[in-house]
């Protein structure tokens, strides 16, 4: 389909030449369309940018693909595994896609526009989504907790282009990201464990 080759083409030119640098003449000539209709299908550059972060951008379709392989109410004994499993495969995922990268830095210094507050807005929402579903203790604050955990992994990501070690850890080796996938493990599962407890207390 004409559209979905566009949304393709829109990722390999934004990991290709990075958000700032892409455009509408390089997407209409990676996917092989006329730009008039880009513009007939998306509005412009931002429209087409919104649609990719939407139906194109590997968080939205991670996150559906995900919660549609969760059961509805997950056993207390499995719900540490499926938190951890998402988190590392997430970290997995954003690692291997240099467009979804690129985008995250351009929205970080391009906050204030309108655009990068929709993209924002459409990730929290997807988040939001995970949490209703996955979050059992509403009174422990899931939202900070994901939040946290998201924004370490896109930091260690991002930071990993630039610097080869986060103190000891190893970010050039599949040894060092062992570590910190071990690490989400233990997080989960020692809050886990914690949430448990202070519920038999009750």
């Amino acid at each position: 389909m004409t559209m979905e080759r566009i949304l393709r083409a829109t990722g390999e030119v934004i990991a290709e030449r990075g958000t700032e640098k892409a455009g509408i003449n390089a997407v209409a000539e990676k996917a092989q369309v006329n730009k008039v209709l880009i513009y007939r299908y998306f509005g412009g550059w931002n429209g087409l940018v919104e649609a990719y972060v939407q139906r194109g951008f590997f968080l939205s379709m991670f996150n559906e693909k995900y919660l549609e392989s969760v059961p509805e109410n997950v056993p207390a004994a499995e719900r540490s595994k499926v938190w951890s499993e998402y988190a590392i495969n997430l970290m997995r995922e954003f690692r291997s896609r240099k467009s979804s990268q690129d985008l995250v830095r351009w929205e970080m210094s391009n906050g204030e526009t309108e655009l990068a507050k929709r993209i924002a807005t459409f990730r929290d929402n997807s988040y939001e989504k995970l949490i209703k579903k996955l979050a059992p203790f509403p009174e422990y604050d899931p939202n900070a907790i994901t939040a946290l955990l998201l924004s370490g992994i896109t930091y260690l990501t991002l930071i990993s282009n630039q610097r080869d070690k986060i103190m000891d850890i190893d970010l050039t080796s599949q040894d060092g990201w062992d570590r910190i996938e071990k690490a989400i493990r233990r997080v989960y599962s020692s809050l886990n464990t914690a949430m448990e407890l202070a519920k038999e207390a009750k």
